[in-house]
């Protein structure tokens, strides 16, 4: 029998993510750092685009899903009743091509580096904060940054399938799973294992925090040291920090205001009913974060409004003549 097969690194160079979206209608919501950000078309409730698509590198990463990969792994995942070389013959006929015969799929060589399923990464160094003046300006723009958080300066490098390696730096985080969790100002993803992060403190309180931007923003508001937390990364490790909390005599809840974040706050109280939804505190913000870098600009703009009266003050203050 005469077999074609299908050159699978043609098609992924030759359809990048955003243009196959694209054709099934999705658009991108908004773009940073030579990225695209979507409403997730995987699930429902996704208020704030999280679904993030990186053409240069040919993948895409799903946050409240916390799946990704690449053009194929995206087709299995809208297509999942197909298997693979019908999800195939659904891009091409998507992206518009037209191939003659049935081809049959040739596996790749072991060797080959497959990433996010594989790891194709490497982490050249972890640094405490301070050296990087990027990282910094990123930081101090979500309003945590503080050398003395667990945050650090990660550098390494990614060899996306058939490309050359290439490098980057972002803050980083070690989950309790070995895998880092990585955000600069275009980039949102995991290297590695994805897993919740516990931080060890008070034995008869914990509080749940979605990601961990917004339990150092809830830290640095309440100043509350020596706090016990759970950061999940991701809703969808919700049951992992769930049987770390169920020992917990008080239980407090930090998650998002959209579908999502609804969603498990559900599914937590459901399971611990004593845990308290505390996300009233950022009423009218999405999150906790969001609230707390509107809180530090209008501080700062009333620090700069009373300089500014004082300045006039002084300015205009009558003078009086000595006798």
């Amino acid at each position: 029998m005469n077999e074609n097969r299908f050159d699978l690194e043609e098609i992924r160079n030759a359809y990048p993510l955003s243009s196959f979206l694209h054709q099934l209608g999705q658009q991108p919501k908004r773009y940073s750092g030579g990225e695209h950000f979507y409403h997730s078309m995987l699930r429902d409730g996704d208020r704030n685009p999280s679904f993030c698509v990186n053409d240069k590198l040919g993948f895409w990463y799903d946050h409240g899903l916390a799946k990704g990969g690449t053009i194929f792994d995206l087709g299995k995942a809208l297509w999942p009743t197909l298997d693979f070389k019908d999800v195939v013959e659904k891009i091409l006929s998507t992206m518009g091509s037209v191939h003659q015969n049935n081809l049959a799929l040739q596996p790749k060589p072991a060797q080959l580096e497959i990433p996010l399923r594989h790891p194709s990464y490497i982490v050249h160094e972890d640094l405490a904060l301070g050296g990087n003046k990027q990282i910094k300006a990123y930081l101090q723009s979500r309003g945590v940054y503080d050398e003395n958080s667990p945050l650090r300066e990660l550098y390494y490098s990614i060899k996306p399938e058939g490309k050359t390696r290439m490098s980057f730096a972002a803050a980083g985080w070690k989950n309790d799973l070995g895998g880092w969790e990585v955000r600069s100002s275009g980039f949102k993803g995991c290297l590695g294992n994805k897993g919740v992060n516990f931080i060890a403190g008070n034995e008869n309180k914990v509080s749940f925090f979605e990601g961990m931007m917004d339990f150092l923003s809830w830290k640095t508001q309440s100043g509350a040291h020596g706090a016990a937390a759970i950061v999940l990364n991701s809703v969808s490790l919700l049951p992992s920090g769930i049987k770390l909390a169920r020992y917990f005599p008080i239980v407090d809840i930090y998650f998002d205001h959209d579908l999502a974040g609804q969603n498990a706050t559900a599914a937590l109280k459901e399971q611990l009913p004593w845990a308290v939804d505390r996300s009233g505190v950022y009423s009218g913000y999405n999150d906790f974060n969001e609230y707390h870098q509107a809180q530090l600009k209008s501080r700062d703009l009333t620090e700069c409004k009373l300089q500014s009266k004082d300045m006039n003050g002084s300015k205009d203050k009558p003078k009086f003549l000595s006798r």
